[in-house]
């Protein structure tokens, strides 16, 4: 299709930026990060105009310290950092101010958010942003240096997604509230339904993540720049410990990173305006944004996403092309449970020979909070604006396998001019699968449907189980505080054991039998 005949309100990436700063004490504050990126995403663009006097949206992704469970929050005193980003980048002109909500589908709910914008034509020009600076933060902290990391420019800005905790009360109780200690939950369930051990299951995530390690090997920008064997992630090490059974460090993600990446999306008209070169757009074809159900403890089952399989059906329908027809994924990485489900949803097979990701994923590249995809994305319009009428997907997902979202981006443009999905009814049918028989005070005989044991520094801490009682109700418990119990639960096969299950001090606790 010639550009002349690409509707005006089409919308087209035009400008991408990313940077990564490995200071520690001095590095760069969170509103100074995003500046310094925006710029290099405004310079990217090459615009034969002032890019900054046609912008009428800044978005950003929330920082992950700017949540209720995050130990830091005080420290981060940005009420209104849209605005403040906007005021640092000399922006005059009245704009739309919107800040996420937490989560690392974050960037794609913006991109939801301001394409919708631009097919109704009420923006033109968008700039979005997000980053973290935990690396810089925790550093300062701990050496007693003031962080002044503030600004109150007046106002506040229009929040977009679902900014709920992703975790019951039930389910924080029993340690389900980080993601260490759930997504081993997942691994187990997916183990079971593959029939593997656990050395076999283990083997395979390596085999997947070494792939990962090897694409970040290669990325100037990855955190860590290094290829890891699959015998070197699955191995026990002082400097690749246990985390969450059966996941060692080097399978889980890096969140401790100074690292930022902007976008710049325009509509059509407004690009040519700009006279953006044609060798530089790239052109949203699919954008759908879905739940899982939102408490972990109510799924059916814990080794599948059906909101996973309708976001890619639709952004796939919405594109009019066929999962083989994608030359380039990036998967969301943050646990190999993440990849596998995705994976299974998707229909790709493990033999599989695309690469599953453009960086090198969360454990390698990093996994810079809420803000990981706007990396990927990045990474993913460098890689389309080289190949051109290639396809990539960019896939994102929240807290526990809960919050999802997936883009598809090519240099061709789009088919079709309408991003009004209607995911109601969808999202209504996903909900309906929640169980009705969880259990929160279970007594008598249980057998673990899936189970994990929380490793720390220098100790096994604690066992988390979740299985179902004799009248089918399902309940989470503890094991009980026993080191040589916890090894016994690493060293032999759980699934299908039965045991006690009590109330000691507050919680529920399950004894094997």
């Amino acid at each position: 299709m010639h550009k002349n005949l690409i509707p005006d309100n089409t919308p087209v990436i035009i400008g991408v930026g990313d940077l990564v700063d490995k200071s520690k004490e001095d590095g760069l504050n969170p509103l100074s990060l995003l500046k310094k990126v925006s710029k290099i995403a405004i310079k990217d663009c090459n615009s034969k105009l002032n890019l900054i006097d046609h912008i009428d949206y800044v978005g950003v992704t929330r920082f992950s310290v700017d949540f209720s469970t995050a130990t830091n929050q005080l420290n981060f005193d940005y009420p209104n950092f849209p605005k403040s980003l906007a005021n640092a980048l000399d922006i005059k002109r009245d704009i739309h101010e919107v800040y996420s909500s937490m989560g690392g589908n974050a960037p794609q709910v913006l991109i939801e958010d301001l394409i919708k914008k631009i097919s109704k034509q009420e923006i033109n020009c968008a700039l979005i942003s997000g980053g973290e600076v935990l690396q810089t933060m925790i550093a300062r902290l701990k050496s007693g240096l003031e962080l002044n990391w503030s600004d109150h420019p007046g106002g506040s800005p229009e929040l977009v997604g679902n900014n709920e905790e992703g975790f019951s009360k039930y389910e924080q109780l029993h340690g389900m509230d980080l993601p260490s200690n759930v997504y081993p939950l997942f691994a187990q369930s997916i183990r079971e339904s593959k029939k593997q051990n656990a050395t076999e299951h283990l083997n395979e995530c390596s085999e997947i993540f070494s792939k990962f390690s090897k694409v970040a090997s290669k990325n100037k920008n990855a955190w860590f720049p290094i290829f890891r064997s699959p015998k070197e992630i699955a191995t026990i090490t002082d400097s690749n410990r246990l985390v969450g059974f059966p996941y060692t460090k080097y399978l889980n993600s890096m969140i401790r990173v100074n690292m930022g990446a902007s976008l710049v999306i325009t509509s059509e008209k407004k690009a040519n305006e700009l006279d953006i070169s044609q060798e530089k757009r790239i052109y949203i074809h699919g954008a759908s944004v879905l739940n899982d159900i939102w408490h972990v403890s109510e799924r059916p089952k814990f080794n599948e996403s059906p909101a996973i399989r309708n976001c890619v059906d639709q952004s796939l329908k919405q594109a009019n092309i066929n999962i083989e027809d994608i030359d380039y994924f990036d998967i969301y990485s943050c646990f190999p449970s993440a990849v596998q489900v995705a994976m299974k949803e998707m229909g790709l097979s493990i033999d599989d020979t695309r690469d599953l990701t453009v960086t090198g994923g969360l454990p390698y590249f990093g996994g810079p909070g809420n803000s990981y995809t706007m990396f990927s994305t990045a990474e993913m319009v460098r890689k389309l604006r080289e190949n051109k009428e290639k396809y990539g997907m960019v896939t994102a997902n929240s807290w526990f396998l809960t919050k999802h979202a997936v883009n598809i981006f090519s240099s061709n443009p789009p088919i079709h001019n309408s991003w009004e999905l209607n995911n109601i009814n969808i999202q209504k049918e996903i909900d309906s699968k929640a169980i009705k028989n969880l259990n929160h005070s279970p007594t008598g005989t249980g057998i673990i449907e899936t189970y994990t044991i929380i490793n720390g520094r220098d100790k096994l801490k604690f066992g988390i189980i979740v299985g179902r009682l004799e009248d089918g109700s399902r309940f989470i418990a503890n094991t009980p505080n026993d080191k040589g119990l916890l090894q016994k639960m690493i060293d032999h096969e759980m699934i299908g054991k039965s045991g006690e299950v009590y109330e000691y001090e507050g919680k529920n606790i399950f004894k094997l039998g």
